[in-house]
């Protein structure tokens, strides 16, 4: 594959907002394409697993917003997302872990999980979010089967979703506690862990640059409950600070 990188994405996704974060703040111009929910063949059959984000860079097809940052770092170093000293780039990859595996679900089903039950084509609406009328005219058409599969590959319970607002609450009680007076959880300088902690909240948050519609009402007693915790202003300072300009390009 020749010509610039090729980001297939869902626009709404937090995960994705992570991965297009960090071609943005590297400035590497490349393409995004919003795939419809037909997507899962084609992530299977380029990468052997069936999620998105998927960069496709110099040939080779890299899934999973982690690990396309760290091919982003090795292709171009600076502005680095990765602290040059050992010590601190191990706590920041910790940091990028902990906010991926136990606050990013968190988000999804804090969001999604309530709005299934309570307005399901709102929910396929947000979930289809940039894909095109098309796209949201199938989910519609196979509602009921798409969110119980949604459901089911997502874990999203009602134990989950009774959970997740306090798993919410903890990642942004975790953010107080890592933040140093740099006004960054590792060092002086902007990095990963910034990047993956605001990113994975920012639906919830709605920083004035989250690129995307805000889901529906369902979620605003969720955001009152939070908007007055000192790491909900954390997530609107660091958009304002260092999410930048888009640096896609039409192709």
């Amino acid at each position: 594959m020749t010509g610039p990188p090729v980001l297939w994405h869902f626009p709404i996704s937090h995960y994705n907002e992570k991965a297009r974060w960090a071609l943005d703040w590297k400035g590497i111009p490349h393409v995004r394409r919003a795939l419809a929910m037909s997507y899962v063949p084609r992530a299977l059959w380029t990468t052997g697993q069936a999620k998105l984000p998927i960069l496709h860079l110099d040939g080779q097809a890299i899934a999973d917003s982690t690990r396309i940052i760290e091919a982003l770092e090795r292709l171009q170093p600076e502005p680095a997302l990765y602290p040059r000293d050992e010590a601190a780039r191990r706590r920041a990859l910790a940091l990028e872990d902990f906010f991926d595996e136990e606050v990013g679900h968190a988000v999804r089903t804090a969001i999604v999980g309530p709005l299934f039950a309570h307005d399901p084509v709102s929910a396929g609406n947000v979930l289809t979010t940039g894909m095109g009328p098309g796209a949201r005219r199938a989910v519609r058409a196979v509602l009921p089967a798409f969110r119980a599969f949604y459901k089911l590959r997502h874990g999203i319970d009602d134990a989950a979703i009774a959970a997740a607002p306090a798993r919410v609450r903890a990642g942004l009680d975790r953010i107080v506690a890592e933040v140093g007076p740099s006004g960054h959880l590792v060092g002086d300088a902007f990095s990963v862990a910034d990047l993956t902690a605001a990113a994975l909240l920012s639906p919830i948050v709605l920083p004035p640059e989250f690129p995307y519609p805000p889901p529906p009402q369902h979620l605003s007693a969720l955001r009152a409950s939070l908007e007055g915790h000192p790491a909900f202003r954390w997530v609107v300072e660091t958009y304002r600070r260092h999410r930048g300009t888009s640096a896609a390009i039409a192709g």
